[in-house]
């Protein structure tokens, strides 16, 4: 049995199916036949005794009306009849039960099973009370005949009960198939794909069922798996090429510093310069994780309009500083809310919105310039930074938001950061369920981000 059990789980679906409901069948055909055949056996019982009552019956209305003229029985009737001394009047009980009138009459009215000399019989007794005492009727059948009868039903059954096993066995086998056979398809397709490197989907039937479910889910997680190793393989190429230079650039520095061993101010310079290389060849790694992580989704994350304004703030007084150098004027503006509202984006997120689009303007006004950010609640929260730079090129804002983007003069200039910013910015946005719009003004450029309630519960 253990054996068995160990040696089912490696067969394939099809036939396991296929053995599980042929035993489930055998169990339940078994069952309805044995159910039937005790059926039968009680019919032929009935039967038994309906034909001993009715072999009976003249003999009690001869004893009423002339027991002195008794006629034997005749045929294959097997009757006794004996009067009240308990003398046969007549008789043709089979030979096995002759010398047991007698006995049997001691048994009470009704029918009665009873074994002699190894045969079993059916017998059935009736008393009739005339006026000089008690006589008796015996009817008896040998059981042999109904055992025969019981026999080959039972025969039949059980040939029965295989061809129907057989049956039930071929059409479990060519019903799983046929199931079945939408996953073989998808899997000689999926073999398909993979051997051509093809990305098309995986084919979803007409039916709604599960096998249809199945396609849908697995194309679903392909195409994740798929996103996951575009975007893997995308940030390689960006970190390849957007490397390169700084890479090239810090290694001619730290050449032009070896060079300078003998000055000490020319080799402070190149250091210097070698560390302001690092620090942007950081910064650009820094900038490709975080962008890498936000396409990834799965943020779940959420924050509260206080903590908002508090981050808010504290953005304020970054920008401020970055903009010393360039006497650029910052105004930070909180037109305050509902304090019970939040929002489906981290502090640390909100916080690098609000600092690449305030750098983002600093970097593109000129002397004495102006930034200025205003945060407020209107049907979600809305952020808008807007400067009085030279504006973005119209051709340009379509793309402005994908991966090393960069406008030419004058927004970009040689002061321009990475082109990860508003990629990031738009990354967190998404992932928040908002979005951001690009406009240009009359006198300056605007940035305005909306995000949705954070759902309730």
């Amino acid at each position: 049995m253990r054996r068995a059990i160990r040696w089912l789980p490696s067969l394939s679906i099809r036939w396991r199916i296929t053995i599980g409901s042929v035993l489930v069948g055998a169990v339940l055909l078994t069952a309805a036949a044995f159910a039937f055949r005790l059926q039968i056996e009680q019919v032929q019982i009935y039967s038994d005794k309906k034909l001993l009552y009715d072999a009976s019956t003249p003999y009690l209305t001869a004893i009423k009306s002339h027991p002195d003229q008794i006629d034997p029985p005749g045929g294959e009737q097997h009757v006794a009849v004996l009067n009240a001394s308990n003398h046969i009047v007549v008789s043709n009980l089979p030979e096995n039960l002759e010398g047991h009138q007698i006995g049997l009459t001691r048994l009470s009215d009704g029918s009665h099973f009873t074994s002699a000399r190894g045969s079993n019989y059916l017998v059935i007794v009736r008393t009739v009370h005339i006026a000089d005492g008690d006589w008796h009727v015996l009817a008896t059948r040998d059981e042999r005949l109904t055992a025969i009868v019981l026999d080959r039903v039972t025969g039949v059954l059980a040939v029965g009960v295989l061809v129907l096993l057989v049956g039930f066995g071929i059409a479990s086998w060519l019903l799983t198939g046929a199931a079945l056979r939408p996953v073989t398809q998808m899997r000689l397709r999926a073999e398909t794909l993979r051997a051509s490197g093809s990305d098309q989907p995986l084919p979803v039937g007409p039916a709604n069922d599960e096998l249809a479910a199945l396609a849908t889910t697995l194309n679903e997680f392909i195409s994740s798996v798929r996103a996951t190793a575009a975007r893997e393989k995308q940030m390689v190429s960006d970190a390849s090429h957007e490397l390169r230079t700084p890479i090239a650039v810090l290694k001619a520095q730290l050449e032009l510093a070896h060079l300078s061993e003998g000055d000490p101010a020319a080799l402070k310079a190149d250091l210097d310069l070698a560390e302001e290389s690092v620090d942007r060849l950081s910064g650009l790694a820094t900038n490709l994780l975080t962008l890498s992580s936000l396409e990834a989704g799965d943020q779940d994350a959420r924050s509260s309009w206080r903590a908002i304004v508090e981050e808010f703030g504290a953005a304020s007084d970054r920008a401020r500083l970055l903009a010393l150098d360039k006497h650029v004027a910052v105004d930070f503006d909180v037109d305050d809310g509902p304090e019970n509202a939040d929002y489906p984006l981290s502090i640390t997120h909100f916080g690098q919105i609000v600092d690449n689009l305030v750098s983002n303007a600093a970097r593109a006004v000129p002397e004495t310039g102006r930034v200025s950010a205003r945060l407020e609640q209107r049907n979600g929260l809305r952020l808008s930074v807007e400067d009085s730079g030279p504006g973005m090129p119209p051709e340009f804002i379509p793309v402005a938001f994908d991966r090393f983007t960069r406008p030419d003069e004058p927004r970009g200039g040689a002061t321009g950061g990475s082109g990860l910013g508003l990629a990031i910015v738009h990354a967190i946005v998404s992932n928040a369920g908002g979005d951001v719009t690009l406009a240009n003004r009359v006198a300056g450029f605007e940035v305005t981000v909306w995000i949705p309630p954070a759902q309730a519960g």
